[in-house]
């Protein structure tokens, strides 16, 4: 079975891609081979560079057909990727993060374009079972849920620890999805990865790009493991 979790952004969507006892991490993203993250960890991430041009076109007209052509060629990269990262013999599940409908503007517009391009793709994919769209407060419980667990009421009902600051799952930002999958451990790359540079990242007021995004990704992988 292929598990892929996928954490949709236009300028550095991430793939977390389980096949055959592997876990292969996949980042697209518009910066430069030279920042000090992405030197430090191209051994265990696999990178795309993307750039985009649209940006700089001042015409709306010519701007927003470039844009298109653009993001039609960027999740062409992301889709034929997965296709080529996938068991071909074996079913795929794969999770998908939904919008965060608290962008405001042309910002959501564009990931929806985006995003929507890329999943008519992923609808191709041989052998897919079954895609499921998980929301942004969805995946929050579910990080600190796996990680800190959760107790039972006499009644039945499930009540999701905190984690140790005492923050609910669905209130966590980046900085608590990425302490949550430091503390969650694992022997997988990214999990060993994360591990070696915790001191540095967490000391940190934000996330570090492609971090924030593969710790999603991950986590969406494992909502279907």
């Amino acid at each position: 079975m292929n598990l892929i979790g996928i954490d949709i952004s236009i300028d550095s969507t991430a793939v977390s891609l389980y096949r055959k006892n592997e876990i292969i991490i996949s980042n697209f993203t518009t910066l430069k081979q030279n920042v000090n993250w992405i030197r430090k960890t191209m051994d265990i991430i696999d990178y795309e560079f993307i750039n985009y041009t649209y940006k700089e076109i001042d015409n709306y007209t010519e701007n927003e057909i470039m844009k298109l052509r653009e993001y039609e060629h960027v999740t062409d990269l992301i889709y034929k990727k997965i296709l080529g990262n996938i068991d071909k013999n074996e079913k795929t599940i794969m999770a998908v993060e939904g919008y965060n409908y608290g962008l405001r503007g042309n910002s959501i517009i564009d990931i929806v374009s985006f995003s929507t391009l890329l999943k008519i793709k992923l609808l191709n994919i041989p052998k897919l079972e079954k895609m499921i769209m998980v929301s942004p407060m969805s995946l929050k419980s579910f990080a600190c849920e796996s990680t800190y667990g959760y107790i039972l009421t006499k009644s039945g009902k499930k009540i999701i620890n905190k984690n140790p600051k005492g923050i609910a799952g669905g209130k966590f930002d980046k900085k608590h999805m990425l302490e949550a999958i430091i503390s969650s451990g694992g022997s997988d790359k990214l999990s060993l990865l994360l591990d070696k540079y915790k001191d540095d990242l967490l000391k940190l007021k934000n996330v570090p790009k492609p971090f924030d995004d593969c710790v999603d990704a991950d986590f969406l992988r494992r909502i279907i493991s």
